[in-house]
């Protein structure tokens, strides 16, 4: 096969595996053979374009058409935004891995589900925040949310989870620590005093 698919299959295996997902994983979520990812990885096959749709799908990726003179700016801003490895508290970084795993039960049981797109995003968007431990319970919250919607169907708890994610994610993104705060807070001078010149 052609350099370029290799670049294509070789970010496809790498997307998989940041998201910790096996290649049967993957195959369940994109309605994709396990056997055609193996070949695809591999780049022993030629890509067809609705398996490239719907494993991009399944990764959150998009794919985009981008002028040649664009690439190096286009790969440049992704770089940025997927070489920042964020370490969380230990507490959280687990309690993110349990809320991923029952994301991706849900993906699994019901890939249809159109909350479910909602709910991935959200969740990614939380992933790329340095989450602070007082925020541990709310993560145990959704996470629970989204278990039992899973376990009952009733899938309006999802709606709800994806809702409460994005808004747990604006308050965690704009929380500054109490010692910022004050800091910001002060003003460098003061025009309350007067000069007695004056």
């Amino acid at each position: 096969m052609s350099y370029e698919t290799r670049e294509i299959a070789d970010r496809l295996r790498e997307a998989r595996e940041a998201k910790q997902l096996s290649q049967r994983e993957l195959s369940r979520l994109a309605g994709v053979p396990q056997a055609q990812i193996s070949r695809i990885e591999s780049n022993s096959v030629d890509l067809r374009l609705s398996s490239l749709v719907a494993l991009a799908s399944a990764l959150d990726l998009e794919i985009a058409l981008v002028p040649r003179k664009a690439v190096p700016a286009v790969k440049s801003i992704t770089r940025q935004t997927t070489d920042r490895t964020v370490i969380q508290p230990p507490a959280i970084g687990k309690e993110m891995q349990q809320l991923q795993k029952a994301i991706r039960a849900l993906q699994i049981e019901a890939p249809t589900l159109p909350e479910l797109d909602e709910l991935r995003k959200a969740a990614a968007s939380l992933q790329r925040l340095q989450i602070d431990t007082r925020y541990l319970s709310h993560l145990r919250s959704l996470r629970h949310t989204i278990e039992r919607a899973r376990s009952t169907e009733q899938w309006r708890g999802i709606f709800e989870a994806a809702n409460s994610m994005r808004a747990l994610r604006n308050q965690i993104a704009h929380f500054e620590p109490a010692s910022e705060q004050r800091n910001a807070n002060r003003p460098a001078y003061s025009l309350d005093e007067e000069d007695d010149d004056a």
